[in-house]
């Protein structure tokens, strides 16, 4: 059995304003909650608000004590944490992500290597007992893009990485998690909701992964056996208490012959 939880847009900032105290909140509720269990927490994206060094400081910070208790923490970039009110790319930005969340925060061992980029870490792989994680960096494929960088892409070079791990699996089960919706229903907002490669990561994902998580419209929502995936999970954003003023969040249970979904609440 294989226990996951499910973070998203935390957009903390540079400053203590509500966000950053509210995501304090949720990651003591989890550290509680879990002290006997550890089960692996994904962030699908924007954990800083603008991208800024303080903002990054902070959110290691704030997440810290997760790691320190024993959590195996899986975040991806979404697109604020590249840039200015999520609209304008920097390289900066990014290096900070690199330097910050994967080096400083997880310790992920190449992301300190001298000439590896953000380009060269991602798609992730992450492989906990029967259980591939694959993390999908969906922001870099259109980092130059200023009118269609909110809206996301995986680029070229990560679907053929993608799909070269897709293939090499030999039964285990997949989670895939990213920031940007595969999907937009909407039309009037679908040009910057959807990830503009959306069909094509379609196409490598479909029948071969049994969980894609994803954030960035900041509503929570699930769907069932769309585009043959068992389970595609959008998350809210984690720190914004809900309509009965609480806070929410995935947990996941993945079995061997079944896998079970339940919302998290509280106060």
């Amino acid at each position: 059995m294989i226990k996951f939880i499910h973070l998203s847009d935390l957009h903390i900032h540079s400053t203590e304003r509500t966000d950053n105290k509210n995501c304090r909140e949720v990651i003591n509720f989890i550290l509680n909650k879990y002290q006997n269990e550890k089960p692996i927490v994904l962030i699908t994206g924007d954990i800083t608000d603008d991208g800024t060094e303080q903002q990054y400081f902070n959110a290691c910070t704030i997440l810290k004590p997760l790691v320190r208790e024993g959590f195996k923490v899986l975040p991806t970039p979404g697109n604020h944490d590249y840039g200015f009110a999520g609209n304008i790319y920097t390289e900066k930005s990014q290096q900070l992500f690199q330097d910050y969340i994967l080096d400083e925060l997880i310790r992920f061992p190449e992301a300190s290597q001298h000439g590896i980029k953000m380009e060269d870490i991602y798609p992730m792989v992450t492989i906990v007992n029967n259980v591939i994680f694959i993390g999908l960096d969906s922001v870099v494929g259109n980092e130059n893009e200023f009118l269609h960088f909110a809206s996301g892409e995986v680029g070229e070079l990560q679907r053929r990485r993608l799909a070269i791990i897709l293939k090499g699996n030999t039964g285990k089960k997949v989670v895939v998690y990213f920031h940007h919706h595969p999907f937009y229903r909407n039309s009037v907002k679908k040009f910057v909701m959807e990830m503009d490669d959306a069909k094509e990561v379609f196409r490598i994902l479909a029948g071969l992964v049994d969980f894609v998580c994803f954030g960035h419209k900041h509503v929570s929502d699930t769907w069932l056996a769309e585009n043959n995936i068992d389970w595609m999970l959008a998350s809210g954003k984690t720190p914004r208490r809900n309509e009965q003023y609480k806070f929410q969040y995935r947990e996941v249970t993945i079995n061997k012959n079944s896998d079970e979904v339940a919302m998290i609440t509280f106060m």
